[in-house]
């Protein structure tokens, strides 16, 4: 019996098997090398880096044109973080990975494919479009497990030896406990106002959960265009004047109106003993609830379920191809212990207006109208395989 189920998975390019690490499971593939379709973590201390360009101490671009000697340099530089982090590379859960165009993804893919043991490979996911950096071809920011453990609060560490923006940390420390992925939040207006608006309004959120700029892990920002990112990291200068920024990611997108979009992870501590559930659903005051997003997700306990960037069969109709990434989803969360319940952070990068209309009508007839995981909805130049019109990056939960 169990090789009749084994063969079914493989018949359909997955394999169900998972290999036990310290403090790490790993869920594989039998399609794609270098990737695990899932990785699930225990509750533990996790370091979340800044996105690291492909720079030298000195800010200077390193391999200009060559992409493999820019992801060497971005590994150094994740590897500088994580070591001062109490971590290193074999301890990465999830890298996402920004590209400036998606034919770069096979040669990404060999290289994060020979710095991984078999079966031990991270959770990935790709989405292309512009970089900070003119002649940067790649950038990435790294999930990994801390050996850490005796800290109170989240930890901002600034290594002397890697460039980054004034102020910003490097990686930061998120405690084992409770966590609160905060779904994106946008202000209308010019760009400055809108990331200053849009980070008060954030602020605000926090504020309402018991929580303040201190708790805050890391910040993603979809901003547009990305050649105006400066004045984005002049907003959050300010926001944080007279504390560390915490570690920044930002991703170009093509929407005109919001011009910047922010989410955010943040330790929520001393939550997790006033719920009896694993995972609340929250929506603050003065917010209206959404039955296909949540504004905030709390994980209280449990282990965590990175899934890597999926995709769908790309047939040119945008239902079928929806379908079989969220068919797939199912699988890959039934093989890790969770379900679609017990979803709690989802990153979606659609290409056209089709997908996302398409992606809105799907939803519900997957989710739980009363526990939707909290969520970002970015159109993106590319989503990271040619012709594709979606990718889901999902992170869940394994049911206790």
């Amino acid at each position: 019996m169990k090789a009749l189920i084994c063969i079914f998975f493989l018949s359909l390019g997955y394999s169900s098997f998972a290999q036990k690490g310290q403090h790490i499971q790993y869920s594989g593939s039998s399609n794609l090398p270098g990737v695990s379709d899932a990785v699930i973590v225990d509750d533990v201390p996790l370091v979340h880096t800044n996105q690291f360009l492909p720079l030298d101490k000195s800010g200077n671009i390193v391999g200009s044109g060559d992409i493999n000697a820019q992801i060497n340099q971005i590994f150094l530089n994740i590897s500088s973080a994580l070591k001062m982090a109490g971590s290193k590379p074999d301890q990465i859960v999830k890298l996402n990975i920004y590209i400036r165009n998606s034919s770069l993804i096979s040669a990404v893919r060999e290289q994060i494919n020979k710095r991984f043991k078999s079966g031990k490979n991270p959770a990935l996911s790709f989405v292309a479009g512009d970089l900070a950096h003119s002649d940067a071809l790649i950038s990435m920011d790294a999930i990994a497990v801390s050996a850490k453990s005796k800290m109170e609060g989240v930890n901002y560490l600034m290594p002397a030896n890697l460039s980054s923006v004034q102020g910003v940390a490097r990686a930061a420390i998120l405690p084992a406990g409770p966590v609160v992925y905060v779904s994106g939040q946008a202000v209308k207006g010019e760009l400055a106002e809108a990331t200053r608006g849009t980070l008060e309004q954030l602020l605000a959120t926090l504020v309402s959960l018991g929580l303040d700029k201190k708790d805050i892990v890391q910040i993603k920002s979809f901003i547009r265009p990305m050649s105006d990112l400066k004045v984005v990291e002049e907003e959050f200068t300010k926001f944080f004047k007279g504390g560390t920024i915490p570690p920044m990611v930002n991703v170009e997108w093509t929407s005109k109106d919001p011009v910047i979009e922010i989410e955010l992870i943040a330790s929520s501590p001393n939550t997790g003993s006033k719920s009896n559930q694993q995972l609340d659903f929250i929506t603050p005051s003065g917010m209206t609830a959404s039955p296909v997003y949540c504004k905030v997700t709390r994980i209280n306990y449990g282990q965590k379920v990175y899934i890597s960037g999926l995709y769908g069969q790309v047939t040119g109709n945008a239902d079928s191809e929806l379908a079989s990434i969220f068919n797939l989803m199912g699988t890959i969360l039934k093989n890790t212990g969770s379900d679609f319940r017990h979803l709690v952070k989802a990153t979606y990068y659609v290409g056209n207006d089709v997908h996302s209309a398409k992606l809105n009508e799907i939803r519900p007839k997957y989710y739980d109208p009363l526990r939707p995981p909290a969520a970002s909805k970015a159109m993106v130049k590319e989503v990271g395989k040619p012709q594709a019109g979606v990718s889901i990056d999902m992170i869940g939960v394994v049911i206790r």
